[in-house]
């Protein structure tokens, strides 16, 4: 492309290689000595080609047969007798032939020649004798003889690779047939036969007696000799007088014989009723014409015969044609072949008894001459095409000269054998197998040429024919179109002259392939090179061809195609407009053209073509209230026969105005328990007119009621008040026209419910009575706001230290504080609900004399004489409370003891004493430590900074005393100092509305700069949020994944997660139900059977049970990959507080480190929130490890780094203490001990979880 302009495609084809065909066999029936015919089967499956390609291997020869026109082709020509020939069939795509399929045939040789036979007189053994065919292969011979007069006569059959062989078994007196035939490969030729009548044995006289004028003579035969009659000569010998007699007995008795002669007996066995007769002599040929010949002989001498056999052949052809026999010294042959040799015999026959000794004459009839002779003509070469001449042609004889110069003569003596069949389409084959071709080639461009043509056969040559032609001339010239840009009826090119060296030629010929218009020529030698046409048709395609041009003879064209420019419309019309819709109507220009192409630009900037044949066009799809620029452009041909392109002609219309399109974004911004704020948007191309205003319309889901309000064109974000909290409602917002509302974008949400506003700090419940062991308090309906939601449960909470964390969902019962000699805060019962039917309530405290195991919450006796502090807490939700301000309540003394009275007065003033020493020291302690940090001599010198508080390993354990003093003050206050840290840092993408529902805690949620990002999933809003942070180790910076318990909704999050972090451990720091509630869904196989979590399969490979935990192994594979994870599971850490004793946890710390190498991160990390056990997990192996390489640790810091990266990492004092006492049984080397008592005696109680739920 350049500047928006496209070239025409280049485009490349390429094939893959087709199935090869099958099973390549031969018809026997057809197979001779010069031809066979092939057979295949097509390729078996789905394979696309065109046709098949058949060739001998032995020649580079191919034939092709169509796909259609079967799976057979006979080959006829050039074929040796006796060969053997390997055939070679593909099938062929293009120009791309498959594997190839191959046959071997091998072709019948041809008969033996001159078979003959020979009688030894002696013996009476036959041998047959023959000459083997010129041009034929064979390995060997096979003999056959039969008796031709007997149907179970004597028979046999042999081999032999000699052209003679000696019959030693034939039975005397018979008449045999024997053939012979030649061999190559199995493959038999035709058969050569010869008649031979073997002579019987001679009789054996046995006896002969002398009778009065007569001799009886008998005599016997050899039992295996077969004879029709016996032949008895007397010969008297002194008058040579013969009498002879024939008999069929052996006996025979002469009579009339003269008394006392001496005669001579002979008794000859005859068989097949005579002796051979003798063969004539002096053949001859008396007359001869083209095709018959006339002879003549001499009868046998001293022979008796019936008639003479005839018979005669080619030299190419082994079968006899017999004529019929005659009587007499002569006879005609007729009909003979062209150009065929002819061998002619003639015999004696005696009773169908043949002479041994047949004579042969040969005569060759001269071969026809070539007639009907049609050239092809080119520029360097004639082809020279004429049916085949009946007969036999063994070469052509071929002379030729420029008609001017007779002298420069030219021969060529081409062999019938070489002359290729022409490769006409369309063609019979018996048609090609007629006609001759013959290339004369180097012949002169645009010259005469006077051509001779014989035929030879047997060196005898046929009749001149004779014939002129001429060549064409070259051409070397070149066409350019010169026309101006956009003519449209007239076409002008110039050429380049055809040099006159090359080629002899009179002048130039130029055609537009049209035949109203005219041809134009110009002479050789003319100097003006430019040629125009005029009054030609707008759009039309022309050929223009340029010859030269010798004596009429054209040379081979070169042609240029050629089309004019199209007529321009000249009127652009808008029939009808609609909002969406807008017909355009045009005049019809003059001239040819194709089709007309309408453009105009989308609202998105694409260019849309539409082409049509008709004169008019409907646009659909068009946005409405736009301007819209419309171009008609003509068109003439197609891209691939010269396309042309008119003027365009454009004109400007507006679609009319609709309903607008649907607001594209209608999404919350704030929403409050009973009021939503919306901001919406709407693309100035979905406007399709002037806006008039927005509608809202809402409705509480179930409810039929619906409310409406409108907002001005200009504003994009409105208030919806007056909801009720914790009801679904559907929002629905429109844009209007003046034509009216356009579809509706709907938003659903749930109006949230939020813990109760905070009451003011006067509103506490009232006490209406007490008793040593109770306490009857009284509070009212309206001390909660139902602002953020109904409130639909209350509970009492009762501390007897108000200090105390008293914020968590699960709060202690008052079984769980009888420990506490100080009652931490406690839940007296299960939420319930008082007003009901009312609005006041009182309730009263320490009710309980017993408390049943199977209860969680307990209402028992308070202590007499003692302080309490009492608050209502107030649910709008499962998870969402809200309490009072403490109110200070006393028991009732009990007096039932004398000594009891005094003792408590007493008691009282000594706690009065304590309280105020206690105080006072509280209050110096405090200055005290905010001067020791400053001067402190066991800090490191340069770490004063506040995020900082590095203490050296040698002064830990007095640095961990000094912390611990008063009640734990110290760490009270340095925990305090983390509170806010990395609170400011927003958590937008985990608030996002699709992915609330994936969050555990509702205030446990991760910081946007340091989340795990998953994969984005096709779009899916959400899907690459999970609840998890990267958080710092002692390795890396991101050396840990801390994530939340997963969600039976989120762990296949959780696992494709673990796979594309590539984490290799993971550590889990809770069971999966505590105190009856779920912290953590079960999210890995039971057993040993795979399970898949999304595309993840999962296995267990092994499992390791401890005292307190399991090491397990599992298999992730995601596709062909597989990796080992290890599962690190801490199974003790209580419901509340920290491990007892801690060294456990330091411990499982160990445990971890020594199959989890320093390199092998990131390590996925979670509890229930993913805050408090996890972060003191972390916190403890960082310090462990940084024991071992520094000489200080800083607890402080690393809490305070991990809380930048994840909210309220080490949730509670107790575990930030418990981190500390971890490290105080590492150093003195209590580690693997379990003492009796705890390392702290100041037992921490909270869970890290319920605090996250509190909603803190």
């Amino acid at each position: 492309m350049s500047e928006d302009e496209i070239s025409h495609p280049t485009t490349a084809q390429y094939r893959t290689v087709p199935l090869r065909p099958l099973n390549v066999t031969f018809d026997t029936d057809s197979i001779t000595e010069t031809s066979f015919k092939v057979m295949w089967e097509a390729p078996k499956g789905q394979s696309e080609f065109d046709k098949y390609q058949v060739s001998i291997s032995q020649s580079r020869r191919q034939q092709t047969v169509l796909r259609d026109q079967g799976t057979s082709l006979e080959f006829r020509d050039n074929l040796d007798p006796g060969k053997t020939y390997q055939i070679v069939v593909k099938t062929v795509s293009g120009k791309v032939t498959s594997w190839p399929a191959t046959g071997d045939v091998t072709l019948k040789p041809l008969p033996v020649q001159h078979l003959r036979s020979i009688t030894n007189e002696k013996t009476g053994i036959v041998t047959v004798m023959w000459t083997p065919s010129n041009g034929s292969i064979q390995e060997e011979y096979r003999i056959n003889y039969h008796e031709v007069e007997t149907f179970n006569g004597d028979s046999s059959s042999m081999t032999t690779n000699a052209t003679r062989y000696a019959l030693e078994s034939l039975l005397p007196g018979r008449n045999y047939s024997i053939t012979v035939q030649a061999i190559s490969k199995r493959v038999e030729s035709n058969e050569s036969t010869i008649y031979v009548v073997t002579r019987p044995s001679s009789p054996i006289i046995e006896d002969l007696k002398p009778l009065e004028r007569g001799l009886n003579i008998s005599w016997k035969s050899d039992v295996n000799s077969r004879q029709d009659e016996y032949e008895v000569v007397c010969i008297r010998n002194n008058t040579r007088e013969i009498q002879i007699e024939k008999t069929i007995e052996s006996r025979h008795e002469f009579r009339n014989l003269y008394p006392g002669g001496y005669y001579e007996i002979k008794v000859f066995a005859l068989s097949h009723g005579t002796k051979n007769p003798n063969p004539p002599s002096n053949l001859r040929l008396e007359k001869m014409s083209s095709n018959s010949v006339l002879l003549s002989w001499e009868a046998p001498i001293n022979s008796d015969f019936t008639e003479y056999s005839i018979k005669y052949r080619t030299d190419s052809e082994n079968q006899w044609i017999r004529l019929p026999p005659v009587a007499y010294t002569e006879a005609d042959v007729t009909d003979m072949t062209r150009g065929e040799k002819y061998t002619i015999q003639v015999n004696s026959v005696s009773h169908g008894v043949e002479s041994s000794f047949p004579l042969y004459v040969n005569q060759t009839i001269s071969p026809n001459a070539v007639e009907k002779i049609t050239p092809i003509i080119d520029s360097n070469n004639i082809t020279l095409e004429w049916p085949r001449p009946e007969g036999r042609i063994e070469k052509y004889l071929l002379m030729w000269w420029p008609t001017d110069q007779p002298e420069q003569i030219t021969m060529k003596n081409v062999s019938e054998m070489r002359i290729e069949p022409p490769e006409l389409e369309g063609t019979s084959e018996e048609y090609e197998r007629t006609i001759v071709r013959i290339l004369i080639d180097d012949l002169l461009s645009g010259v005469e040429y006077s051509f001779k043509i014989q035929t030879i056969s047997y060196d005898l040559i046929s009749d001149t024919t004779v014939l002129n032609e001429r060549t064409r001339p070259l051409i070397q010239s070149s066409l350019t179109i010169v026309n101006t840009a956009h003519e449209r009826e007239s076409l002008t090119f110039i050429y380049t002259p055809t040099p006159q060296g090359s080629s002899k030629f009179d002048l130039y010929r130029f055609s537009l392939g049209d035949p109203s218009i005219p041809d134009k020529e110009k002479l050789a030698n003319d100097n003006d090179k430019k040629i125009t046409f005029n009054d030609l048709i707008p759009g039309r395609l022309y050929n223009i061809s340029m010859w030269t041009v010798s004596g009429g003879v054209l040379s081979t064209p070169i042609s240029l195609h050629e089309r004019m420019y199209p007529d321009p419309i000249t009127q652009l019309n808008a029939t009808v407009v609609t909002d969406v819709e807008i017909t355009l109507k045009w005049d019809i220009p003059k001239g040819e053209y194709t089709a007309f192409e309408v453009q105009y630009l989308k609202s998105d900037e694409h260019l849309v073509k539409n082409t049509t044949s008709d004169n008019q066009i409907t646009i659909t799809d068009l946005k409405p209230h736009r301007n819209y620029t419309f171009t008609v452009v003509v068109r003439s041909g197609t891209e691939s026969s010269v396309l042309r392109d008119s003027i365009p002609v454009s004109a400007i219309f507006q679609t009319q105005e609709s309903v607008p399109g649907r607001v594209e974004t209608f999404q919350p911004t704030d929403v409050q328990p009973s009021q939503i704020t919306f901001e919406w948007s709407l693309p100035s191309s979905e406007a399709n007119g002037i806006i008039k205003e927005y509608i809202i319309t809402y409705h509480q889901e179930g409810r039929k009621e619906t409310y409406t309000k409108e907002f001005p064109p200009t504003q994009y974000e409105g208030i919806l008040t007056n909801l009720l909290p914790g009801k679904i409602y559907i929002f629905k917002i429109q844009a209007k026209t003046a034509i009216g509302p356009g579809p509706e974008t709907v938003h659903k949400e749930k109006m949230p419910i939020l813990p109760p506003p905070q009451p003011d700090s006067h509103i506490v419940p009232i006490e209406v009575y007490r008793s040593s062991t109770t306490i009857q308090i009284r509070f009212r309906k309206n001390y909660f706001s139902e602002k953020n939601g109904p409130v639909i449960n209350y509970t009492i909470i009762v501390a007897e230290d108000t200090s105390k964390n008293a914020t968590g969902l699960e709060m202690p019962s008052w079984r769980d504080v009888q420990s506490y000699s100080v009652w931490p805060p406690y839940q007296v019962t299960e939420p319930y609900n008082p007003f009901l039917n009312g609005s006041v309530e009182n309730f009263t405290i320490g009710v309980e004399k017993e408390c049943p195991p199977h209860r969680i919450y307990c209402n028992g006796a308070l202590k007499p004489g003692t302080v309490y502090g009492v608050k209502v807490r107030a649910f709008t939700d499962k998870f969402k409370f809200t309490d009072t301000a403490y109110s200070a309540i006393q028991t009732e003394q009990d007096n039932t003891s004398l000594i009891v009275a005094i003792t408590i007065p007493m008691m009282l003033i000594l706690i009065l004493i304590m309280a105020i020493l206690f105080l006072r020291r509280r209050r110096h302690s405090g200055r005290k430590t905010t001067e020791s940090r400053i001067n402190d001599n066991m800090s490191l010198p340069d770490s004063t900074i506040e995020t900082t508080r590095p203490v050296l390993i040698k002064n830990f354990a007095e640095h961990y005393r000094l912390m611990s003093a008063d009640s734990d003050f110290r760490f009270s206050e340095e925990f305090e100092e983390l509170k806010q840290v990395g609170r400011d840092q927003p958590c937008t993408f985990a608030d996002l509305p699709c992915n609330r529902p994936k969050n555990r805690f509702t205030n446990i949620l991760p910081y946007d700069h340091s989340r795990f990002k998953l994969q984005p999933v096709d779009d899916d809003e959400g899907s690459d949020y999970i609840n998890a942070n990267y958080v710092p180790g002692h390795n890396s910076p991101r050396e840990f994944i801390v994530t939340q318990g997963p969600l039976h909704s989120t762990r296949d999050d959780f696992w494709r997660m673990c796979w594309e972090s590539n984490s290799r451990a993971i550590v889990m720091l809770t069971r999966c139900f505590e105190k009856g509630r779920e912290k953590c869904d079960h999210y890995w196989p039971h057993d040993t059977t795979p399970v898949y979590y999304g595309d993840i399969k999962v296995t267990l490979l092994n499992d390791s049970h401890y005292p307190d935990w399991i090491i397990t192994e599992f298999m992730m594979q995601r596709g062909d990959v597989q990796r080992i994870i290890r599962h690190f599971h801490f199974t003790t850490w209580p419901d509340f507080g920290v491990p007892n004793p801690p060294q456990t946890l330091a411990r499982f710390v160990r445990a971890f480190r020594e199959r989890v190498g320093p390199d092998q991160r990131p390590i996925v990390v979670h509890c229930s929130a993913g805050v408090g056990r996890s972060g003191t997990f972390i916190t403890l192996d960082r310090i462990l490890q940084q024991i071992q390489v520094a000489d200080y640790v800083d607890i402080f810091g690393i809490v305070w780094c991990m809380r930048k990266e994840r909210v309220w990492m080490v949730q509670t004092e107790q575990q930030y203490i418990c981190i500390h006492q971890c490290l105080m049984a590492v150093l003195e080397g209590k580690e693997n001990m379990s003492p009796a008592r705890e390392i702290h005696e100041n037992q921490g109680y909270e869970d890290d979880e319920g605090i996250a739920e509190s909603g803190m």
